[in-house]
């Protein structure tokens, strides 16, 4: 028998007179891993399971017994535990465990960190502790709690209460500074100290870093989490990321307050600034942003620092010979001369999912809760460390509790005072209202400032680029504390009311015009001799309806019933676990004034418009040079299609390889040896062969058609042309010295490589470039097979008429495949809209790339947002019904025959 067996996890069974709780647990220990760390965790889960029985029948047992109409009709004197591991798909900037919250797959035991509490507070996915927590000694609680966690777990939750929402594990997080000391000892460097600053560590990594040696001074990242390596230089400037005020209960965006410009001024130095190396060619910071390859250039000494986190329970395994230790350096010094060290203060989590439906799994979460970092399972750990060889990792303080005093004297030197200053002087990472989006809030500031660095618009003096981020910073957090904390006037609220109104006016009247036009469109001519039309003609036609039937209802079930449900969410406050709250057109307001939804339709335009371009059109000049290509047919069609063999995921790893942003990347190492001449000289070609039919089309007066072909040649031969201009025209020069030196610079290279994929100029293109290069082969083959059915004679007829070769394209072969054209040019639309994951795989929307089925898919399943995601999914809808009006009405003109009959 089994009860309480619900999708999302734990369940409570009867087997053979043994009551088996079932419980599903977020990092359960691996017992398949051989990592002594990992051993030790599985210890103290195995002593755990093998306690638990005891632990009930202490605490639990004679309770369930005498209320069986609460607990069940169970044998609570024979309980056993079940541990099973709750495991999900992982994806890079996607919060998938709130994607199984969403999905009802939740586990019992629930990962929380301090950016996420509040939102899992917020939506009541949390269960209050209260309950347990208030029988335990209190200095339990003082032991395992560090005094700046308590604000994080214990505060106000959806009904005003303040109630215990968590509870951490392994201790506290402090962040630290790790170095390699055999580069320090290369370079002469000498090692950081506790008094190191800001200055020293840009020094350090200006001296490390040698791109053409792949080594680089400081590792920091991109993407929309960038944030979290600047938050500890602006802890430094006396600054902070949110501040709360008790008695209004309400929080404040503040990174723009303190020194937090010179924040921003030194980690964009560290990331962007301009220099020029041994070899004469320009650089860009002392840093290396790639995350990705992280770990293994740092194993194999290319980062000579980064930011990590120090274990109070273990500090870490790293080799102290090689690697050493630091606190975060000092900031700034004030106007006394004083710094401040703000390093970052964290801990892992386990709360109690508040799904659970039988209070037998939610008291069986707990203990597993409180168990985990007990001072028993401490101790077992503790054990472990030390029999595994790794003893001296131990925190000195537990070591010393369990009498492991030989092993004292092998703790490097240093690190426990690490430790405690790193923790002492940390601040908690951000967890206050709509934090989950804080790091996203902050990141834009950075990326602004980083381009505005690349692109040579920020000011030489220091005094005055501080004002310049002063004011990116002001801006920033006003859009922070509209966006996240919902701060606005009622003269706002007002005008975003009336201006939401009036829009779903125009949407309600767009789509009945729409489905007017559609119908009519669709309608075929009457043709019956009275000139009446027929409406439905059931009866002559009541086999086709009956066929129709199963799509109809399979369409409606799957499609429009979703559609129509969902849109309710539109209009609420939407909450997965129930008591969400209408809000009118508080959602379509807000969404409408919301500039980032603005701009990700804006990049969503950008998008398409290159999808088009590069991936519509190139298929059908592709099939008609392989058709008309004298030799080696077969092999150049097998070149061209062998990249379709390759899966989508492989191809956009593959060239995130080759967008690598140095001059080791397979693109860069190509376009660095190509000389400017070359660049000039193929947008030259390009814009010749478009004027050469734009001048054919003019001749038999296609007007349109040929202004078409001169725009084309214009596009695509400045945007080939302007792959040289680094080359060509180096920013700050005026006109005459660009004249001056253009002619010797056409045999010169790339000064620099590019930088693909975090450059908001090259973003873009990079992300449609894999596209092409996969889909250029596949593509073709329709229009091949179709070129393949026009007759010779139609050829021998052109060349009688003296038609050129570009004639025979535009008067023989177009004509022919424009049904096939306008087809596909449909489908290609449609899959512009459609091909987010390309992006969200290439730059998961940083670097100006985020569209807008991106932004909905991030608003909805990465902050749970779902009231603003439907109406921006609706607005997008509304946008779109045009050009769907539009389509229906060039395919309803289409007419398909076979081939030879009229």
């Amino acid at each position: 028998m089994c009860v309480s067996h619900v999708s999302h996890a734990g369940y409570i069974e009867d087997r053979d007179g043994v009551t088996v709780i079932h419980l599903k647990v977020a990092n359960l220990p691996d017992p398949s891993r051989t990592d002594t760390a990992s051993r030790a965790d599985v210890a103290a889960v195995a002593r755990f399971k093998e306690r638990f029985a005891d632990i009930f029948r202490e605490k639990y047992a004679q309770q369930y017994k005498d209320h069986p109409e609460i607990y069940g009709k169970y044998n609570w004197d024979n309980v056993q535990i079940e541990l099973h591991n709750f495991s999900g798909l992982k994806v890079e900037s996607v919060e998938t465990d709130l994607l199984a919250i969403a999905g009802n797959l939740a586990p019992d035991v629930l990962y929380v960190n301090f950016r996420k509490s509040d939102t899992y507070i917020r939506n009541g996915f949390l269960y209050p502790m209260d309950q347990w927590i208030d029988t335990l000694p209190r200095q339990e609680l003082d032991q395992r709690v560090h005094d700046k966690i308590w604000p994080v777990i214990k505060r106000k939750g959806p009904t005003g209460q303040k109630h215990v929402w968590a509870m951490p594990y392994g201790g506290a997080l402090g962040k630290v500074l790790l170095f390699r000391k055999d580069l320090f000892d290369e370079n002469n460097i000498p090692y950081p100290d506790l008094n190191w600053t800001w200055e020293k560590m840009f020094d350090a990594a200006r001296q490390l870093t040698k791109p053409a040696e792949d080594q680089y001074g400081l590792l920091l990242g991109r993407g929309k989490h960038e944030s979290w390596f600047w938050v500890s230089f602006l802890w430094s400037a006396r600054s902070d990321v949110m501040t709360y005020d008790e008695q209004t209960d309400q929080w404040t965006c503040a990174f723009n307050t303190g020194d937090a410009a010179k924040a921003l001024d030194i980690y964009t130095r560290l990331s962007a600034e301009k220099w020029i190396d041994d070899n004469g060619l320009i650089r860009r910071g002392y840093s290396s942003k790639d995350t990705a390859g992280a770990s293994t250039k740092w194993d194999e000494g290319k980062i000579g620092m980064h930011f990590a986190y120090i274990d109070e329970k273990l500090f870490s395994t790293i080799n102290p010979d090689v690697t050493g230790m630091v606190p975060v350096p000092l900031g700034p010094a004030d106007e006394n001369g004083n710094r401040m060290r703000g390093g970052e203060l964290n801990s892992r989590m386990l709360g109690i999912f508040a799904g659970i439906d039988h209070p037998a799994i939610r008291d069986a979460a707990f203990e597993y809760i409180w168990y985990y970092d007990s001072d028993e399972a401490t101790r077992i750990k503790t054990n472990v460390m030390v029999e595994g060889g790794l003893g001296r990792f131990v925190n000195p303080k537990y070591l010393q509790r369990y009498g492991y005093h030989d092993v004292l004297q092998l703790t490097p030197r240093g690190w426990a005072e690490t430790f405690e200053i790193a923790v002492n002087t940390g601040k908690p990472e951000p967890y206050g209202r709509n934090s989950n989006v804080a790091y996203d809030m902050m990141t834009l500031p950075l990326q602004k400032a980083e381009q505005l660095m690349i692109n040579g618009d920020l000011a030489d003096d220091q005094a005055v680029r501080l004002k310049q981020f002063q004011e990116i910073l002001d801006d920033a957090v006003e859009k922070a504390n509209e966006k996240m904390l919902g701060i606005l006037t009622p003269e706002q609220k007002r005008t975003r009311r009336i201006t939401a109104a009036a829009t779903l006016v125009l949407i309600v009247i767009a789509f009945a015009l729409v489905f007017r036009k559609v119908i009519k469109t669709f309608t075929p001519p009457s043709t019956s001799l009275d000139g009446k039309q027929v409406r439905w003609g059931f009866k002559k036609y009541w086999s086709a309806y009956l066929l129709l039937v199963p799509a109809l209802l399979t369409i409606l079930m799957w499609h429009y019933v979703p559609l129509l449900r969902g849109s309710v969410m539109a209009f609420m406050d939407y909450n997965i676990m129930g008591n969400s709250k209408f809000t009118g057109l508080e959602n379509f307001g807000n969404v409408l004034f919301d500039a980032a939804w603005w701009q990700s339709v804006y990049n969503s335009l950008r998008y398409c418009f290159l999808i088009i371009a590069l991936t519509f059109l190139p298929p059908v000049i592709l099939a008609i040079l392989l058709q008309e290509v004298p030799h080696g047919k077969l092999f150049f069609r097998t070149v061209f299609y062998l990249p379709a063999v390759i899966t989508g995921l492989v191809t956009l790893l593959l060239w995130k390889m080759f967008y690598a942003p140095s001059e080791s990347g397979a693109l860069n190492k190509v376009l660095m040896h190509i000389p400017a001449i070359v660049f000039v000289a193929g947008g030259v070609v390009i814009l010749i062969s478009c004027l050469l039919f734009a001048r054919r089309l003019f001749f038999h007066e296609a007007t349109f058609a040929a202004v078409c072909f001169v725009l084309a040649g214009l596009f695509f031969g400045f945007a080939i042309v302007s792959l040289a201009s680094p080359i060509l025209m180096p920013r700050g020069e005026s006109v005459g010295q660009w004249v001056v030196h253009f002619v010797p610079r056409l045999i010169d290279t790339l000064p620099e490589p590019y930088q693909w994929l975090s450059n908001s100029n090259t973003a873009m293109i990079a992300c449609v470039i894999p596209m092409v290069w996969a889909g250029m082969g596949p593509g073709c083959l329709i229009y091949l097979a179709a070129l393949k059915g026009i007759p010779d004679d139609y050829y021998e007829a052109a060349d009688l008429d003296g038609a050129g070769f570009i004639d025979k394209i535009l008067f023989v072969v177009f004509p022919i495949l424009k049904p096939l054209v306008i087809i596909n040019f449909v489908g290609v639309f449609i899959t512009a809209w459609m091909s987010s994951a390309n992006i969200l795989a290439l730059t998961a929307g940083g670097a100006n790339t985020e569209v807008a089925g991106l932004r909905i898919f991030y608003e909805a399943f990465t902050y749970l947002k779902m009231g603003p995601a439907t109406a921006m999914a609706w607005l997008l809808g509304f946008m779109m019904i045009g050009f769907t009006v539009y389509q229906l009405r060039i395919l309803s003109r289409l007419e398909f025959k076979t081939t030879g009959k009229k």
